[in-house]
């Protein structure tokens, strides 16, 4: 039989490029390409995106459910003797200590995985779970959180209109590598380009000089973690020259401009920040700030984008909020040109109500999203809660290398009663697991690409068969949960109307937007672009009580953490070192580690500390050799390369590695790397109470040669 081509899409980011998968007589995928026919990605798509089929046809899988022995190796068992067991198991802990000793850690894969990030929903809901953590607070959920308490919404992300700009301002991201989370784009770097074209001025804020983006635009090398002061000075010196008032004017096109509550707060922490007080803190000349302050006021529109090297940082969800009062009060917040609403294929899902603050004993949060507390205490709450989590089910995850507090976590994890993990592969969490059990891959399940939804710059739905039947043993997620809740006698997706699941979950909210699952289906390569969402009328629509409340009492918390920060910043030494993450092409967090083709010389076998020439010169350190670097939080030994692109005082490292005790990914073992979220905090002071976001970069090291 000849080849079949089928349309696909990618789900390893949020740019979800269009594929199409060829597949033999035998049911067998043969090959991966763009899908030049894309009315969005037009036959873009990058190497990582097509290194799927190596994961999907990878010897090293997970292909049974595997059940750990005594000896601690691991036994092929039968689906059926594995749901039994470990829904009898999670049931006894159900009934013997209650809800909350049982937790959810789900990944960030689950975000591309529509029916298995609703049944892991269902599945918590059923058991009654409040303990649902997700690799979101390792990477973004400071946008969730200011999001709910702005807008009403966690999915509300006003996005930068490249289009339009004349300015575009991004912060902690770098577009050729990371194609920019929550600014869903093919091919960022052409577009940045064309923008660049029509006269736009491209302004990046990163401690690495982007030089490889050099004809796109500038790189301000900020100091780590500092970026909340680098916006709050732009902010002071917009309305010391320019006026929040005039900004605010162009809100209203020519009408009466929408009613801006709480504006005098704003004003309150931003005043305490001019540039020439926070020159120094964030390592920019005060005049630069300035400069770039009154380009933003000035331009005819203006946009800002702030990624995971913000996100990451101490005060996250506030340089998120600053961003949202930057774009506001230049007129620039759903305004063609600055921040804009995308079109959405469903209405954002609104927040019930502000939730209450949890006071745990490691310090008070809000959970973001409801429910989720920061990933920072999961092994306090294994270890040393009056009521301790005494099961885990991990989806499409790795608690152990994600987190920080690596030997801790292994000995928490150890200690469970039961972990239950659902992956691709016996990844390093899953080595640990009573029960590590197979999903199916991409190619492997009927899929749409929700979770962008408001965030891409030409927004479309897409919904994609599955390429091929599950192989082997493999289960979709939301099988895996369903057969477990059905197990223990609870109600599941199994008990939806129809066989259709994805229709039952989905046609609600669709509906709502003029599509269903079905109408998909039928759509030339599943997909339907959504037309244009004019700016306009948005804050009158999300403003309560007479107006818009630009700071909201729910900011309070981390408001107040500003001050006590920048103290300690001015504190450190001179010579303070400071740890950022380091994304590159070989890796996406620890989601590749097994792919052979990215384990080359050029590629990541490893992961090395880079450190500027300068530094490694003050130290008496080479490049090749080993050092040690350490903090109060861990210590680590690991290859010094130098590179002069980073700004000194700032070291890096990838994270995602860390493998020397993975054997059932041997790929990833024979080059393992090394751990570097050992060096990051956990417990109390380990994460930002508004949002749960923990502190993974920027964090103060030490580097001695070893």
């Amino acid at each position: 039989m000849p080849e079949t081509r089928t349309k696909t899409f990618c789900r390893l980011c949020e740019v979800n490029c269009g594929l199409e998968a060829s597949v033999d007589g035998s049911g067998r995928i043969r090959g991966l390409r763009p899908d030049k026919t894309h009315p969005v990605s037009a036959g873009f798509a990058c190497h990582k995106g097509l290194l799927a089929l190596e994961v999907h046809r990878d010897p090293d899988r997970l292909n049974a459910p595997l059940r750990r022995r005594e000896d601690h190796g691991f036994q092929p068992v039968d689906w059926d003797a594995a749901i039994r067991e470990i829904a009898a198991r999670l049931s006894a802990v159900l009934e013997e200590h209650g809800p909350d000793s049982i937790a959810i850690y789900m990944g960030n894969p689950s975000a591309f995985n529509a029916l298995g990030a609703v049944a892991a929903g269902i599945f918590a809901q059923a058991l009654g779970l409040k303990r649902f953590f997700f690799a979101g607070t390792q990477d973004c959920s400071n946008k969730f959180a200011i999001a709910e308490i702005l807008y009403g919404s966690a999915e509300i992300h006003p996005i930068a209109d490249l289009d339009h700009s004349g300015f575009i301002l991004m912060m902690g991201t770098n577009p050729r590598i990371s194609k920019m989370s929550f600014l869903s784009t093919p091919d960022p770097v052409g577009v940045l380009r064309a923008a660049r074209d029509r006269g736009a001025r491209v302004c990046f804020v990163n401690p690495l000089e982007l030089e490889d983006l050099a004809d796109v635009g500038e790189t301000l090398q900020i100091r780590p973690d500092t970026d909340v002061y680098f916006l709050a000075a732009i902010l002071h010196e917009i309305d010391s020259t320019r006026g929040f008032d005039e900004g605010l004017a162009k809100l209203g096109n020519g009408e009466d401009p929408p009613t801006i509550r709480n504006l005098e707060r704003l004003r309150e922490f931003v005043e305490a920040h001019p540039a020439e007080r926070v020159a120094e803190i964030v390592g920019l000349p005060a005049d630069t700030i300035r400069e770039v302050a009154r380009a933003f006021a000035d331009a005819d529109a203006a946009s800002i984008h702030l990624s995971t090297g913000v996100n990451m940082g101490r005060q996250g969800a506030l340089a998120y909020w600053l961003a949202q009062m930057l774009s506001l009060v230049t007129g620039n917040l759903d305004r063609r040109g600055g921040n804009v609403l995308a079109a959405r294929a469903f209405p954002a899902m609104p927040m019930a109500e502000e939730p209450p603050l949890e006071n745990s004993k490691w310090g008070a949060y809000r959970p973001s999203r409801g429910s989720t507390p920061p990933g920072s205490l999961l092994v306090d709450m294994i270890e040393d809660d009056e009521n301790p989590i005494r099961a885990l089910v991990v989806i499409a995850g790795n608690p152990l290398l994600s987190i920080g507090g690596e030997a801790r976590m292994r000995e928490a994890l150890g200690r469970l009663d039961l972990l239950v993990a659902i992956d691709f592969y016996r990844n390093a969490t899953g080595e640990l697991a009573d029960w590590a059990l197979p999903a199916a891959d991409w190619f492997e399940r009927e899929d749409l690409n929700f979770f962008v939804q408001g965030v891409q710059r030409v927004p479309y739905l897409q919904w994609t068969d599955r390429v091929v039947p599950p192989t082997h043993e493999r289960r979709e997620d939301w099988w895996i949960l369903s057969r477990i809740q059905q197990e223990m006698g609870l109600p599941s997706l199994f008990d939806v109307p129809g066989d259709d699941p994805l229709a039952a979950l989905w046609n609600g909210r669709l509906a709502e937007g003029g599509h269903s699952v079905e109408a998909l289906r039928e759509a030339e390569g599943g997909v339907v672009v959504l037309p244009e969402a004019p700016p306009g009328g948005f804050l009158q629509r999300v403003g309560r009580d007479g107006g818009f409340d630009c700071c909201p009492d729910a900011l309070l918390a981390t408001l107040d953490r500003a001050a006590p920060i920048f103290e300690r910043l001015e504190a450190e030494a001179s010579d303070q070192l400071k740890l950022i993450t380091r994304r590159t092409h070989h890796m996406l967090n620890s989601a590749l580690q097994n792919v052979k083709s990215l384990k080359t010389p050029a590629g990541s076998r490893t992961n090395p500390l880079y450190m500027n020439p300068q530094d490694a010169a003050r130290r008496d350190l080479e490049e090749g050799q080993f050092v040690r670097v350490r903090n109060e939080h861990g210590a680590i030994i690991v290859e010094l390369a130098l590179d002069p692109r980073l700004r000194p005082g700032v070291v890096a490292m990838s994270h995602g590695f860390g493998n020397e005790r993975t054997p059932g990914m041997p790929v990833a073992q024979a080059h393992p790397g090394v751990n570097v979220n050992q060096l990051s905090p956990i417990g109390a002071g380990s994460f930002d109470p508004v949002s749960g976001m923990e502190h993974l970069t920027g964090i103060p090291v030490e580097v001695l040669a070893s």
